[in-house]
């Protein structure tokens, strides 16, 4: 059993096929705080879930360290959870806003317990 966490839908890009993604003044544009990302984790396992899959759009201004704080406080509050987060556009936008290359971007990552990433959006 695993659950999408999608923890918002407000992104820079906009992409011609997704229907998903809202400007940041959109009035349906939604950014959840950490404790209710933490709640649907928690509400997951409570219902048998061993994975969750971690997703969103590409927030504005976002700062460099939210993937792996999120990833880090779900690993450390179900420490045998798997973490299937963030595609490939969201590890070079996660990248960009650290300031750093991918490569160590997705270091970090694995670093905060994330244990695979989606194929979402990398448009193969």
């Amino acid at each position: 059993v695993n659950r999408n966490i999608n923890f918002t839908n407000v992104c820079v890009k906009r992409c011609g096929f997704c229907a998903f993604s809202r400007t940041g003044v959109d009035h349906e544009g939604y950014f959840l705080p950490l404790d209710e990302i933490l709640r649907r984790a928690d509400e997951a396992r409570s219902l048998g879930a061993t994975e969750v899959c971690i997703q969103a759009g590409l927030p504005p201004n976002m700062p460099g360290s939210l993937y792996e704080s999120i990833a880090r406080s779900i690993k450390e509050r179900h420490p045998d959870m798997h973490i299937h987060a963030f595609s490939p556009e969201e590890v070079m936008w996660g990248a960009k806003c650290s300031g750093t290359t991918v490569l160590d971007f997705l270091l970090r990552l694995k670093d905060a317990g994330v244990d695979s990433l989606p194929g979402t959006s990398a448009e193969i």
